[in-house]
């Protein structure tokens, strides 16, 4: 019967030598009871099979578990096997490897007992090509003799480790007297594909089971084949000599037919995601395995809420708006007693249920405005299993929140990194859904630099660079803070819901900002300004951005996002009705339109266009509350490009060419 191994996390601590004890094949399917196999070893490395229920002691993440079943077969005397160890010499595994390899084939040697079983042993080595260290013995001596004759070439030929001469494996196995075993160990892939199928081939004619290890790496497709087509099974991912050496241990016992024991325990819900740590203490034989494995989804009593996050857009202040959400519980029953909102504008009814396993409940979200800034809530669910949130967030598209609630969490201060470490920059106080952009400077905050603009989850992994100073600082800015905005998904196209208002090229090199009238008028490179040169301006319209600034290698437009095309200011045009469908662009109303009595925006749309005005070629300012004005991608007829025009006093939405040194406005289209 062929036995095959998909994957394997091992871990063994030694408690003395040959005094062990492995785990593996971990069944979660009927969790909470959860099955496993295993292997207990005593002082000379033989199998222990008298065990019984207290002689184990189980934990997951530190909390005790109740075994419930443990069950070993009957002894059985070995079986006789002629094994080739199959060793990998090519480079990279000098040092570390070679000695890892070394010693899990000298604990090989040790437990074959060779001198009171027939079984006998031979050891092969490849690089580029093969070679015979030791052929077949039952001598432990001239074995060990053979692995001290392992030496370092370069290349690595999985071919010639199996089947070319001198030294491939099969063609020194085929010659065994007894049960055929190759042990093939490698650190690394082949320079080119193997012959797999004739390896495999030539392995089953001659009844020869292959196991396989790697070291440091997981293994390639062909050496799960040689283990899964030949009745054998592969380990991979081994890093240190204990590890190595159970791997090998476990192969001999299944080699020589031996049959693992199998313990069975009752394990619990967990409020933990991700892997679970695993420790089996063998009382008998005062070994420990130290491992993880992975809960099914049922193991994890959640709440989810469809939307996790709510959006209230476009609220007048002052007036109420509600929505609903739904919670909805899974693999456990929950008594939910209250839900607590961090902003008071928003609240939820009702805040205290119950719910079955499977059940839901429709909930009521109210949101009420003080002004048209940007705002947010965690909604927290006290609850009697695990604790969850959804998150609500509302004002205009591109309105910047009125109070600041950004914070960086770590660091904060005081802390000392070494160059090239791994650290984790964290914050707090916007939603984890939200972008944001991390910059630090090595001078107290006279200089940034960018480290990234669409971090998200409210951490960023990130590797401390070779810039030493005393004088470091790490600033994080929403990204309603510097130009990005939620999407507003139009006909076929998603649209940025607000001007762009970046200062950064997308690699984080600086756009220039010019307020000097001559300077403007002659540039040749891209740059910006504000509306006047008056922030305030900026903090409502975003900001000017002249052609050069599109085209910039560099790239202006967020990740994932691009300058909108004339032809796609025309499908957005076409598809909301015609060149008359301009008050369907423009904001709700005049709060920063001028009036006029029969073309006030409605904003259908839900694009939100302001009227931010522009900047001419010559360095002047115009038409701010008259109209809106929005680059294209799209050149022209020699220094021109075509640009969107949308005006207070008409519905019509024009699109017209004007010189690069304009400054207009510009909103992106999501990348498809």
């Amino acid at each position: 019967m062929k036995r095959i191994l998909f994957s394997l996390l091992l871990f063994l601590t030694n408690q003395a030598i040959g005094q062990s004890l492995s785990v593996f094949n971990i069944d979660a399917g009927d969790f909470p009871s959860i099955k496993a196999k295993f292997f207990a070893f005593d002082m000379l490395g033989r199998q222990i099979t008298n065990l019984s229920v207290p002689n184990f002691k189980v934990t997951e993440d530190g909390n005790p578990r109740k075994v419930t079943y443990l069950s070993c077969p009957s002894p059985k005397p070995a079986l006789d096997i002629s094994s080739v160890l199959v060793i990998d010499v090519s480079a990279s595994m000098s040092g570390n490897r070679l000695e890892i390899a070394k010693t899990a084939a000298t604990a090989w040697i040790n437990l074959l007992d060779l001198n009171i079983n027939k079984s006998e042993c031979a050891i092969t080595s490849f690089s580029g090509i093969s070679y015979i260290n030791q052929d077949f013995t039952s001598d432990k001596t001239a074995l060990f003799n053979g692995l001290n004759t392992l030496t370092i070439v370069n290349g690595t030929n999985y071919n010639a480790a199996m089947i070319y001469p001198p030294g491939g494996g099969i063609l020194i196995a085929k010659n065994g007297k007894y049960k055929r075993v190759i042990v093939f160990l490698t650190d690394g892939n082949p320079n080119f594909e193997p012959a797999t199928s004739k390896i495999i081939s030539e392995a089953n004619k001659y009844n020869i089971s292959i196991y396989c290890v790697t070291i440091g790496f997981p293994a390639p497709q062909c050496l799960k084949d040689f283990s899964k087509q030949t009745g054998g099974l592969y380990f991979e991912n081994i890093t240190t000599k204990e590890e190595a050496e159970a791997c090998y241990r476990w192969i001999l016992m299944t080699a020589q037919g031996n049959e693992p024991c199998s313990i069975e325990w009752q394990s619990d819900i967990s409020c933990i995601g991700g892997l679970t740590n695993l420790v089996v203490d063998c009382l008998t034989n005062k070994a420990t395995d130290t491992l993880t494995y992975q809960k099914p989804d049922t193991a994890f009593p959640i709440l989810t809420f469809g939307p996790e996050t709510i959006n209230f857009q476009n609220v007048t202040p002052g007036l109420k708006k509600d929505t609903i959400d739904t919670i909805t519980a899974l693999h456990a029953d929950f008594n939910i007693t209250n839900i607590i909102s961090s902003n008071p504008a928003y609240t939820i009814t009702p805040s205290n249920f119950s719910l079955k396993a499977g059940e839901f409940k429709l909930l009521t979200v109210s949101y009420i405005p003080t002004d048209s800034g940007y705002t947010n809530t965690k909604f927290t669910i006290e609850n009697n299993q695990c604790q969850a949130n959804f998150y609500a967030r509302g004002g205009y598209p591109g309105k910047r929140p009125m109070v600041k609630t950004l914070k960086i969490i770590q660091p904060n201060g005081g802390e000392v990194f070494v160059v090239g470490m791994d650290t984790v920059i964290t914050w707090a106080g916007i939603l984890p859904d939200e972008m944001v952009k991390i910059e630090y400077s090595t001078d107290n905050g006279a200089n940034w630099i960018f480290i990234c603009d669409t971090a998200t989850g409210l951490k960023y992994n990130w590797k401390v660079p070779k810039t030493p100073s005393k004088n470091c600082l790490a600033r994080i800015t929403a990204k309603s803070e510097f130009g990005y905005c939620d999407g507003i998904q139009i006909c076929n196209q998603l649209w940025m819901g607000c001007n762009l208002d970046v200062d950064h090229y997308r690699n984080g090199d600086p756009i220039p900002q010019v307020t000097n009238t001559t300077e403007w008028s002659n540039l040749k490179t891209g740059a910006w300004c504000y509306y006047l040169n008056d922030p305030a301006n900026g903090a409502i319209y975003g900001k000017l951005y002249n052609w050069y600034a599109i085209h910039d290698p560099r790239g202006l437009a967020p990740r994932g996002w691009h300058i909108s095309s004339d032809s796609e200011w025309i499908e957005l045009r076409n598809c909301i009705g015609g060149s008359s469908a301009g008050n369907k662009l423009k904001e709700e109303g005049f709060a920063h339109w001028n009036k006029s009595e029969f073309y006030s925006g409605t904003n259908e749309s839900g694009f939100t266009a302001l009227p931010g005005g522009m900047r001419n070629f010559d360095g002047g300012f115009f038409t701010l509350g008259d109209g809106g004005n929005w680059w294209s991608s799209t050149p022209s007829a020699g220094y021109t490009a075509i640009y969107m025009y949308l005006a207070y006093s008409t519905e019509y939405m024009y699109l017209d060419k004007t010189s690069f040194n304009d400054g207009m406005s510009i909103r992106c289209v999501k990348d498809k």
